[in-house]
């Protein structure tokens, strides 16, 4: 019997196997995605989700309600224009006046300034919200990697499952071997084979959730991810907490804090009122009086019982809230950038090693196994355990590799947030 012969190859199982059937499975796992289809790569889906039309529209829309209030703010009130007219007896009078209110205190310049303070607020807020949309596409994207290279996996397992079987049909039936051997490998590969479906329904879960956050619809051109899913190489720790500084939630609460220090400002300038000057014409028609003149008139409010006390007291209770916070999510986000730094390097080094000195080593054991049961030094059992042992190291170094993965994409939340 001639059973196929397999050897690890850079971490990716090599067989003698030709490529037609080598990819059989994972063509078959993949044909109905396939119409001129690309690959999509995480670059890709990056930028199909972040540029996705209605996202923009709501980001966009944030910033467009905050530049709304600046308008509002740098708007003068609008001149007030009276007319008047009176008849009394014989005697006629008009007059007209046209008044408008100045801002004499300085007052408006600060609320101009806090309004556009409240716009850094509105950017630094999309800024988060881009980058939670990112890690969401990423942790997708990399999900469905790992689906992917596990369907490959199951697939060179089951084309190998399927031509043992068949030389062990051929010896059964030469009556070199008994059937139960066959049966022990038929039984096998329909584990096999149940397995696969399972991964091939979390694969499509994974795959249509990617598709719609990154707002491909039915019928896309993509037929699956490509990418590497072990993590590349990691920055230095202080490099990651020196970008904390420019992370879009602590920008937000420093722009928040600004804002209200300047509406506290503008709320000071209160006890100084604003002007409120007229110039109007004045005309007296009567049988003995027929005269008309210029007026001019001026007037502000006492600032006696109104001072914006309660605008001043909101104002600093915002600048004390916008400080707390940052420096406890501060504290935070240090704290887990340093956990989250140690485990990501951990978890990538032990992916690493795990595939050099399990993997290799499997399938070495198999090659070992397939010759011992051509020779009838060990029986069938012994070479599906050798199976089971190389099948069992793969799924476990892409388990391992995904988890770093995973913990890098948490890690990047503050270290590429910075960069956005």
């Amino acid at each position: 019997m001639e059973l196929l012969r397999s050897r690890p190859c850079g971490g990716v199982i090599c067989s003698r196997m030709t490529s037609r059937v080598k990819w059989l499975g994972f063509l078959a796992f993949t044909l109905p995605l396939i119409c001129n289809a690309e690959p999509l790569t995480e670059e890709k889906s990056l930028q199909l989700g972040l540029n996705q039309t209605h996202f923009v529209n709501l980001l966009e829309s944030r910033v467009d309600t905050a530049r709304g209030a600046l308008v509002t703010t740098k708007t003068w009130a609008n001149p007030e224009f009276e007319y008047t007219h009176e008849e009394l007896g014989e005697e006629t009078e008009t007059n007209i006046w046209l008044r408008q209110r100045f801002d004499v205190s300085g007052r408006r310049g600060f609320s101009r300034d806090a309004a556009e303070a409240n716009i850094n607020v509105a950017k630094a807020g999309n800024d988060s919200q881009r980058v939670i949309r990112s890690f969401t596409i990423r942790q997708y994207f990399f999900r469905v990697l790992y689906y992917q290279q596990q369907e490959k996996l199951f697939g060179y397992w089951v084309e190998k499952y399927t031509k043992v079987e068949a030389a062990m049909r051929k010896r059964e039936d030469a009556g070199d071997v008994s059937g139960y051997d066959r049966r022990r490998i038929s039984r096998e590969k329909i584990s096999l084979l149940a397995q696969q479906r399972h991964n091939q329904a979390s694969y499509q879960a994974v795959w249509q959730k990617l598709l719609g956050i990154i707002g491909v619809k039915e019928g896309h051109s993509f037929d699956g991810a490509q990418g590497e899913l072990a993590p590349a190489e990691f920055p230095s720790l202080s490099t990651v907490l020196q970008g904390l500084s420019q992370q879009p939630v602590l920008l937000q609460l420093q722009h928040r804090a600004e804002a209200a220090r300047l509406t506290i400002r503008a709320a000071d300038r209160s006890k100084i009122p604003e002007l409120t000057l007229g110039v109007g014409h004045k005309s007296v028609d009567g049988a003995i009086v027929d005269e008309s003149g210029l007026m001019l008139t001026a007037s502000i409010p006492i600032p006696l019982l109104d001072r914006k006390q309660g605008a001043r007291l909101s104002a600093e209770s915002k600048v004390r809230k916008a400080e707390s916070e940052y420096q406890l999510v501060l504290n935070q986000m240090t704290a887990e950038v340093r956990g989250l730094w140690q485990q990501a390097n951990q978890l990538a080094e032990n992916a690493r090693l795990f595939r050099e000195q399990s993997v290799n080593a499997s399938f070495e054991l198999v090659r070992i196994a397939e010759t011992a049961y051509e020779s009838n030094e060990i029986g069938v059992l012994e070479l599906i355990d050798a199976y089971h042992s190389a099948l069992e190291a793969e799924m476990v170094a892409l388990q391992l590799a995904l988890e770093a993965r995973l913990t890098r994409i948490e890690l990047d939340k503050v270290f590429r947030g910075a960069s956005l």
